[in-house]
């Protein structure tokens, strides 16, 4: 693992500050389109298939199969959001110009990520231990972050979900069936995603979290 706090050179796209490219770089590796599981596979995750959203079958993916999505692809999704925030003015100026505070989806979809982030790492913990050296240029003792891991085949992952996730565009104009069950959503999750701006807020909030 290349973990070298000075950049190298050629420095990796993922490092390098924003542009058309390292935008599309990142945008592939935080695939987020769904994919298709079977219904062992819901129970599997511990979840209940009466509970769980369904295709329809026009994708033909037959009529038990349900929507799900790759964890590490969200993991990464996060992680570029955090990486936007260090180029704040370059992605958000013309919608949030300097002094003007950013929305309070924004923030709620920062925090989201950091959590989500540290608890993942924390659920993993590595613990795989990294030596020091002397540096000339250092009085201390010096890390060396570049570790050797034993990882997944990512590549082989990411080609995975290309070839076999529906398009974003295609599951945000999935609707529910009449006859799907739906959870009953929290006030506040309710009023972030702009529920009450069509409909009558009575105050209520026994909804779950979201």
């Amino acid at each position: 693992m290349n973990a070298t706090l000075v950049e190298p050179d050629p420095l990796p796209i993922y490092r390098q500050p924003p542009s058309p490219e390292v935008d599309e770089a990142w945008n592939r590796l935080a695939n987020i389109r769904p994919i298709a599981i079977i219904r062992d596979d819901v129970v599997k995750l511990g979840r209940d298939p009466e509970q769980a959203a369904k295709w329809p079958e026009r994708f033909g993916f037959g009529s038990e199969a349900y929507i799900g999505r790759i964890d590490v692809f969200h993991q990464i999704h996060c992680l570029d959001w955090l990486r936007r925030e260090a180029y704040f003015d370059h992605y958000y100026e013309k919608k949030w110009p300097p002094g003007t505070p950013s929305s309070d989806m924004h923030r709620t979809h920062i925090s989201h990520c950091t959590y989500l982030l540290l608890q993942n790492l924390m659920c993993t913990a590595n613990v795989d231990i990294y030596t020091h050296y002397w540096a000339d240029a250092q009085l201390n003792a010096f890390p060396d972050f570049s570790v050797n891991h034993k990882c997944r085949d990512f590549d082989a992952i990411l080609r995975w979900q290309e070839e076999n996730s529906v398009d974003v565009a295609e599951f945000a104009a999935i609707r529910k069936p009449p006859d799907a069950a739906a959870r009953v959503m929290s006030h506040r999750f309710k009023e972030l995603f702009g529920w009450y701006n069509s409909n009558p807020d009575d105050g209520s909030d026994s909804g779950i979290i979201g």
